[in-house]
């Protein structure tokens, strides 16, 4: 990945629930190395957007690119092997307090179906 291609590249990204517009053509460049911190109201779109950029729901138009890919039309199972590479907490997430960290860190990785030593190396 070069610095001058954006890590995360979102292009028209529309998302309704039914007669509700909660995404209307969004237009976002995340480059590698960056923060970005999302905020708005209540009910703004702020999850649903990232929730369609980590493959969680669909959307409705757009296209969502992670190191140059439209993860959008993959399949669930390619979409995961490009997405597993980005995270996301969600307001009032918590760690596993019963969990080292590392297991905390790897968690999402129980459902690529990895193995433990292949999720422990992988959360170094």
């Amino acid at each position: 990945m070069t610095p001058d291609i954006p890590k995360i590249r979102i292009r028209g990204l529309c998302k309704a629930f039914g007669p509700k517009i909660v995404l209307d053509g969004i237009d976002l460049d995340v480059m590698p190395g960056t923060s970005m911190v999302v905020i708005g109201g209540s009910g703004s779109g702020k999850s649903v957007l990232l929730r369609c950029i980590l493959g969680l729901i669909t959307p409705d138009a757009g296209s969502i690119e992670i190191d140059g890919v439209d993860v959008v039309p993959l399949s669930a199972r390619r979409r995961e092997a490009v997405i597993e590479r980005i995270g996301m907490l969600f307001q009032n997430a918590a760690l596993f307090d019963s969990l080292p960290v590392w297991e905390n860190v790897a968690f999402g990785l129980l459902a690529s179906g990895r193995r433990h030593g292949a999720r422990m190396s992988r959360a170094e």
